[in-house]
């Protein structure tokens, strides 16, 4: 069992190391030490010599020195944190440039002696080590030292709860380290130190890493991670895919066996619109922020200084409603859409395609998420879709016709979509007097089943008199349409039919 360390032992330490003694005698000495350290209290008395030669092995150009004088240093600091931390203390701020010196080291084992010591020195002068591993390793030079100082705080975060807002600058700066494996750390850190963070530190995150100008995939990787779990079952893109399911309706089937698979009009190719990725939130404020923010790009006329901010506007309409806004934060989010309306509508009535494109197929995502929810907004958009299915320009009367169809397929049915519909049946076009006679099928599968409310709105002499006009029409392709929806009305109101 090693002695108990003396005062003359301590000084003998110090004048050995710096002395021309062979290399073997030096280590010796340093172990000898480090037994009576792990055995024994130190000597008050002794305290501050020790640390003197410890931090002098410590920094041997000697490998073999260095092992034996760090790892004694670590047993010196656990050892006091436990006999005396008043004395560990007053020897922190001497103590600390060698610990983020070695927290760069290219050995692992001294990086986690480092942590360790960190850890230890932490609880008697937590003030002094955030400085040192804010200030000297997070923000030096040394990229393996900003590694183990991020890995120090995540450590300490999650075992001691370690407040880490006051990292959150230097991490932002991080993120965009000129070093690819500080960057990975940093992200890796960021989403650790985030995840179990309140929705607000998360808005604010978000926040920071715009203002820091974090790269985009780095950005977006983080975002993604600390994005809400759960969500929708029905994606966007399923929306578009698949029409909703309608109640069976046993009589309708077996009458009209083709209505189930025909279709009114066939979208072209490139009418479609692209899935995207969900964006989340975490706050009302954080969404009213973004809405608040967009709504300057869609003041006054299009032109070529805003129509790209308005099409990027949209699409992070339709990223908000793939991720967790129209569920989470539905009302405020159907409130932005409404102050929004105007600006979605220029948008849908703009003359450039992918714009128009966006537009549509925002209104026909948030139809699919919405549903009766957007019965407010239905009015004017109905006014401006149905109008945009007259154009010239085919892909945006297809985009028009398949947003007209999904919104009739998902809000609450009034007599005023029916006017609509028979307004697109006079229309001198012959696109609008085509695409009616879907709409009004998609009227019939939806509501087979609430026909009391369709008859007592005067719904069904609409339908009469769309069927009346589309059958007698010059155009063969709608005279055609016509009878398919003759037969889906003779389905549901066969009386009215053969009448």
């Amino acid at each position: 069992m090693a002695d108990k360390l003396t005062d003359s032992q301590v000084a003998d330490l110090l004048a050995i190391l710096r002395s021309d003694s062979p290399l073997d005698a030096k280590v010796q000495f340093v172990t000898n030490v480090k037994s009576g350290i792990k055995q024994h209290n130190v000597p008050e008395s002794c305290v501050a010599q020790l640390f003197d030669g410890l931090r002098t092995a410590s920094s041997s150009q000697h490998a073999v020195l260095v092992n034996a004088g760090f790892t004694a240093l670590n047993h010196l600091l656990t050892r006091l944190s436990r006999q005396d931390p008043k004395l560990l203390a007053r020897e922190a701020p001497r103590t600390l440039p060698l610990l983020i010196e070695r927290l760069g080291d290219q050995k692992d084992k001294y990086r986690s002696l480092a942590i360790g010591s960190l850890n230890t020195l932490s609880g008697v002068a937590p003030a002094d080590v955030e400085r040192f591993v804010r200030n000297s390793a997070l923000a030096g030079k040394h990229p393996r030292a900003k590694e183990g100082g991020m890995h120090w705080l995540l450590q300490m975060h999650q075992e001691q709860g370690l407040p880490f807002r006051g990292y959150v600058p230097v991490l932002m700066e991080l993120l965009e380290d000129a070093d690819g494996m500080v960057r990975d750390t940093a992200k890796t850190t960021v989403i650790e130190l985030f995840k179990t963070a309140p929705n607000t530190a998360k808005s604010d995150l978000k926040r920071q890493l715009k203002n820091f100008k974090v790269r985009p995939a780095i950005e977006q990787a983080i975002v993604k991670a600390l994005a809400p779990t759960g969500g929708r079952s029905e994606t966007p893109s399923d929306g578009f895919a698949q029409q909703p399911s309608q109640p069976s309706r046993h009589n309708l089937a077996a009458s009209v066996p083709n209505l189930g698979c025909e279709r009114s009009v066939t979208p072209l190719p490139d009418a479609q619109v692209e899935a995207v990725e969900p964006q989340y939130v975490n706050t009302n404020r954080e969404l009213d922020d973004i809405f608040r923010d967009m709504a300057l790009f869609f003041e006054g006329r299009e032109s070529e200084q805003n129509w790209m901010k308005r099409e990027q506007s949209i699409g992070t309409l339709r990223r908000l409603n793939a991720g967790n806004a129209a569920t989470d934060f539905q009302d405020v989010f159907v409130s932005g859409l409404r102050s929004m309306l105007d600006g979605i509508i220029k948008a849908i009535n703009s003359l450039r395609t992918s714009l128009s494109k966006e537009g549509c197929g925002l209104v026909q995502e948030l139809a699919v998420s919405l549903g009766p929810a957007m019965d407010p907004m239905v009015e004017l958009l109905m006014q401006s879709l149905v109008k945009l299915s007259a154009g010239t320009k085919k892909i945006s009367s297809q985009m028009a016709n398949a947003t007209v169809d999904k919104i009739i397929s998902r809000v609450t049915y009034n007599q005023r979509l029916m006017q609509h519909i028979w307004s697109a049946s006079q229309d001198k076009n012959v696109q609008p007097r085509t695409y009616a006679t879907g709409w009004l099928k998609t009227v019939l599968r939806k509501e087979a089943g609430h026909k009391n409310h369709v008859e007592h709105t005067g719904g069904v002499d609409l339908m009469e008199k769309c069927i009346r006009k589309g059958l007698g029409d010059a155009n063969p392709g709608v005279r055609e349409k016509t009878r398919s929806a003759f037969w889906a009305f003779w389905g549901v109101w066969p009386a009215r039919a053969n009448a």
